[in-house]
């Protein structure tokens, strides 16, 4: 299994600069193999790897379109990073934990996560199961094996190391896949976890995607080295450079890793080399930092890569599983159209969930403090019932929304230029 990080690749990818370290790849940009031992996932998988993959892509857009009405407040897109979650979905364990970043929707929706679960999820409706608590997008689903997903960078990184660990000491079959992005290696956080990680030993396969941009940071201002893999090389930690738009390259580096992982009982580095179509999310506006200029300088590193839904549809249709890719494509993509506008109907028409739940889930019991602070925050409301509207509210304000009433809301005593109520 060490040839896994060792082995010449066929077709190496450069990324701004001459690569030293090079990048895995079995399949080219016409859907070829360069050799059949890495075709190891079967029809059906690979069917439905590449329905998830055009569903993610049609749901992003069906998000970003609502984005645009004011139907939700954030979103997260996908565009030409498709292939990493459900091609590493693919390869894992069920009983594997994921610990995201916040680009793998693919992943979720391979262990069964549904659009409608997502839609809700994203709003913070009554119908999510984190009842609203949650930024949209940052997903905690523990009945498929998804940990809460933390807004600050790099912040999961020690988590994920901690549960490895934690499955090493407990001797059980399992692995924690933990995502980051390259800008994510530039805090404490990557340093402090793969040291831990590799030091003591956790069962964790970390996964890097590299697509090129930390919002708005280049990675020729990220770093100097040859990306992020060559530094696991001081951390004894075993590293590969896998080609992002290349499903099945993801894959079996994902399979081979899992078996380093168990077999040394020490963690493995995937650095997933992509990149990022859309904005960084809908805060973002990229075209402002990705001029003509920059694209036309990242041209040659695109054309290399291509697009990783349109590479395994071609391969696909070598292989005499699909007829035509495209017409696949077209009823999948339509079939993904339908369910999103059906579930945001519903999602539009769910309220949100009462303001009092913002206290539950804490704690396995309210404990007394958690009390007290829930019986201020009603009698603060009824003090003031005209600056908080809840029959309004559950129908269409949010938890976030709610809090910010309490800190902004006008209060007669704030009329006179006083501050707030202290019941707030």
């Amino acid at each position: 299994t060490t040839e896994i990080y060792t082995r010449s690749i066929v077709g190496s990818v450069r990324c701004v600069q001459e690569t030293g370290f090079p990048i895995f790849r079995t399949m080219d940009l016409e859907g070829n193999v360069s050799d059949s031992k890495y075709e190891i996932l079967d029809k059906p998988t690979l069917i439905k790897l590449f329905d998830i993959m055009v569903t993610e892509r049609e749901s992003d857009r069906i998000a970003l379109n609502m984005h645009r009405q004011n139907r939700i407040t954030f979103y997260f897109s996908h565009l030409y990073e498709e292939a990493v979650g459900p091609a590493i979905g693919a390869a894992i364990k069920d009983e594997d934990k994921i610990v995201l970043q916040y680009r793998e929707q693919g992943i979720l929706l391979w262990r069964g996560f549904s659009i409608q679960e997502i839609l809700h999820t994203v709003k913070g409706s009554n119908k999510d199961h984190a009842k609203g608590k949650a930024l949209a997008c940052h997903y905690s689903i523990p009945k498929i094996g998804v940990l809460p997903l933390s807004a600050p960078i790099g912040s999961k990184i020690g988590h994920g190391a901690g549960l490895g660990y934690a499955f090493r000491t407990q001797k059980e079959d399992k692995i924690a896949v933990t995502f980051m992005g390259e800008g994510a290696a530039s805090q404490g956080d990557f340093h402090a976890g793969l040291n831990f990680a590799a030091t003591l030993g956790s069962q964790t396969l970390f996964v890097c995607r590299n697509n090129c941009y930390a919002i708005s940071t280049p990675i020729e201002d990220q770093y100097a080295g040859d990306g992020v893999a060559p530094r696991c090389i001081g951390y004894g930690m075993p590293a590969i450079k896998v080609d992002g738009c290349d499903p099945l390259a993801i894959a079996y580096a994902t399979k081979h890793a899992r078996q380093m992982i168990m077999e040394r009982k020490g963690p493995v580095f995937m650095e997933v080399y992509g990149y990022r179509g859309g904005d960084h999310s809908t805060s973002d506006s990229a075209p402002l930092y990705r001029t003509k200029e920059v694209l036309a300088k990242l041209k040659p590193y695109l054309d290399a890569i291509g697009d990783p839904i349109i590479r395994l549809g071609k391969y696909l249709e070598k292989k005499g599983y699909l007829a035509n890719y495209k017409e696949q494509m077209d009823k999948v993509g339509k079939a993904a159209v339908a369910e999103c506008h059906k579930y945001a109907k519903e999602m539009d028409e769910t309220p949100y969930p009462e303001y009092k739940t913002m206290f539950e889930d804490v704690y396995s019991y309210t404990p007394q403090n958690l009390q007290e602070q829930m019986e201020q925050l009603d009698a603060h409301i009824k003090k003031f019932p005209e600056f908080y509207p809840l029959s309004d509210f559950k129908k269409k304000q949010s938890l976030f929304n709610l809090t910010c009433l309490l800190y902004t809301s006008p209060s007669p005593r704030d009329q006179r230029g006083s501050r707030m109520p202290s019941s707030a």
